[in-house]
């Protein structure tokens, strides 16, 4: 995966917790620094709304024994989430 697709992935999962968590009115500039569960207060009905946008944005599957929260406590966890899962589906397509 190059820096360009690396920025992109960045900028639609920053654009999901964006949304996600319009209510909190924390600035989307700081989404990337901040932990979702001890900042912004993240919680099970989140994280699932996270899993099914993630899981739709990317065309991923996140395994059920990855989907705990605090794997997806702040944006690098996601973003190493996303790229990990992207990679091994790009692999299985090489295959």
């Amino acid at each position: 995966m190059d820096s360009a697709d690396t920025t992109k992935i960045k900028e639609r999962i920053i654009d999901i917790l964006d949304k996600l968590f319009s209510d909190v009115g924390i600035d989307k500039n700081m989404l990337e620094f901040v932990d979702l569960i001890d900042d912004l207060g993240m919680d099970s009905i989140f994280f699932v709304s996270l899993m099914i946008e993630l899981e739709t944005e990317f065309g991923i599957r996140i395994p059920d024994e990855w989907m705990m929260l605090n794997k997806f406590q702040n944006f690098y966890l996601i973003s190493n989430v996303v790229e990990t899962l992207l990679n091994e589906k790009a692999m299985r397509v090489i295959s």
